[in-house]
């Protein structure tokens, strides 16, 4: 039995050095991904087999460029092979995965941008590693572990990516260029304050707002923050190496002091909030190259603008308070209104005639390339009065005098107190006046038009019928005293006036009053008269003398 025993812990023992050997001792690999496969056949010939196998000998002693840009690939498996080689180039291809980063311990510079990468594997064995460039993948998240005691790194590319934050970068301390913009969701930036080697930041593209270790940063060279969220860029004063900057497309109301900085040669700071008070004092620096200042965002006047007629309104810029030479061109629906030195552009008062679209622009000899131009302003003048609900109430009526009437109640929109009514009979031409209220006495039926004006000289017209009064006989007396001197129909259309002999005395249109006359003008006598509406119905109404 002993000996049974002994013989079987021989053979798993045989079995498992075998196993061991067989892995160690991997002569040949065969590459899964046909693309990557078919590349190495191409352009490294002496690495694979005829049956297209991978050597992995040979692979694990070479310290030659591995170059595999656009080729298509999917699947990278097969490059962990290569650990003597110093630079990886991945560019452009389809890979999601680059577990074999981990095991190229000898790479300086890996670039694999341009794929479909999801996330970075640890890279801690990858000491010398001096350029990262990860940037246009899929990454969402950057582990700590990759950027801790990493001070060989130099370069790093990560822009064009999923990113929302970024790890502590604070152990390269000797990283020259970051690379982080078309990160749409990264809103700030870690710590920079210990990377003062840094001499290029590029987060163009980005939604960041303020970098707070710049006023360290004085080795920056190149700073471009093209279509991101910068407002002020003041923290460059103390940089006096800088030859480029790019801030074009931001918001920028705060420049930084370019006149200590001798090497700079290109800027552009298009398209922002800055105005000839900013940008006059560049003109004259003599090292600029390449000078963009225009055109820059719209000057900024109300969008909508609504105001009742005969008030007043004044559309002010409050820009270049210091400068005296621009010059503001007005303009209506486009058309120029007036051109010279006022910053401002009033209505005194406005008048309905005065609703249009309204813009400014301005220009300085001083930058004869730069237009400042404001967004277009919809002005819109109402009437000076408008009445939301007439209110009318009867106080009393008398048959022979009329009724007394009340417009309390009236809601006057835009009014200025103390506000006046007057009321006119339209068919009469008799006019009533209230200085103090808005009660009028003796007001017979008929068709009235009644006048609202407020303390501006503001006035308003509003139309309304009386009916007859309640109650009453129909009968009037014209005789000219100012009481019930006529009769009102408030129908619409004809009315025929006969007597009793059925002789047309005569034709009124409706509505309308008849005053007691025939056709020919002639006052009729005391008497019944029958009155036929549209010829469809009649009444009777009597004439008193």
């Amino acid at each position: 039995m002993k000996r049974i025993n002994y013989i079987l812990t021989f053979y798993i023992c045989c079995l498992l050095t075998a196993v061991s050997f067989s892995a160690e001792a991997q002569t040949y690999y065969s590459i899964p991904d046909v693309n990557l496969r078919n590349k190495l056949v191409s352009d490294y010939p002496s690495l694979m087999t005829a049956d297209s196998l991978l050597d992995v000998t040979a692979a694990k002693a070479m310290s030659a460029d591995l170059n595999l840009d656009a080729c298509g690939i999917v699947n990278a498996d097969g490059i962990q092979f290569f650990e003597k080689t110093g630079i990886l180039r991945l560019r452009n291809n389809k890979v999601t995965d680059v577990w074999e980063l981990s095991y190229m311990k000898n790479l300086r510079r890996v670039y694999i941008n341009g794929n479909m990468i999801t996330s970075i594997p640890d890279l801690s064995a990858l000491y010398q590693l001096i350029d990262l460039y990860v940037g246009n993948n899929k990454i969402t998240s950057l582990a700590s572990s990759n950027f801790n005691q990493r001070t060989t790194l130099q370069f790093f590319n990560c822009a064009g990516n999923n990113l929302s934050e970024l790890p502590d970068l604070s152990a390269l301390v000797n990283l020259k260029t970051i690379f982080i913009g078309y990160n749409p969701m990264l809103l700030t930036l870690p710590d920079l304050s210990n990377n003062l080697a840094l001499q290029q930041i590029d987060i163009s593209n980005s939604n960041i707002s303020t970098i707070p270790s710049l006023p360290l940063l004085t080795n920056l060279e190149v700073f471009n923050c093209r279509n991101s969220k910068m407002v002020d860029l003041s923290g460059l004063n103390l940089n006096t190496k800088l030859t480029t900057l790019d801030a074009s497309e931001n918001g920028l109301t705060i420049l930084p002091d370019l006149s200590n900085k001798p090497a700079l040669t290109s800027v552009d700071v298009s398209n922002n909030n800055l105005t000839f008070e900013d940008l006059i004092p560049l003109a004259s620096l003599s090292t600029f190259a390449a000078f963009t200042y225009a055109p820059q965002k719209d000057l900024s006047i109300p969008a909508v603008v609504n105001i009742r007629e005969q008030n007043n309104y004044t559309y002010q810029l409050s820009i270049d308070p210091s400068v005296s030479s621009n010059l503001y061109s007005w303009k209506k629906n486009t058309v120029l209104l007036v051109t010279g030195s006022d910053s401002f552009f009033s209505f005194t008062p406005a008048l309905m005639s005065d609703s249009g679209l309204y813009s400014v622009s301005v220009t300085n000899p001083s930058l004869p390339l730069l237009e400042l131009k404001s967004n277009v302003s919809k002005f819109s003048v109402s009437a000076c009065l408008e009445v939301d609900q007439l209110m009318i109430t009867t106080l009393s009526a008398n048959c022979i005098k009329g009724a007394n009437i009340d417009f309390n109640g009236t809601i006057v929109q835009g009014a200025l107190a103390p506000v006046h009514y007057s009321l006119t009979n339209v068919n009469t031409s008799q006019q009533f006046y209230n200085p103090v209220g808005q009660q009028f006495e003796n007001v017979i039926p008929g068709s009235y038009v009644v006048t609202i004006t407020d303390s501006k000289n503001c006035t308003i017209h509003k139309s309304f019928i009386f009916d007859e009064l309640q109650g009453c006989d129909k009968a009037f007396s014209p005789n000219g005293d100012g009481i019930m001197d006529n009769y009102f129909i408030d129908d619409t259309g004809t009315a025929r006036i006969y007597n009793t002999s059925k002789k047309l005395i005569k034709t009124i249109s409706l509505p309308g009053a008849w005053d007691g006359t025939s056709n020919e003008g002639k006052l009729m006598d005391a008497g019944y008269y029958i009155i036929i509406i549209n010829e469809s119905t009649s009444i009777g109404v009597s004439i008193m003398r």
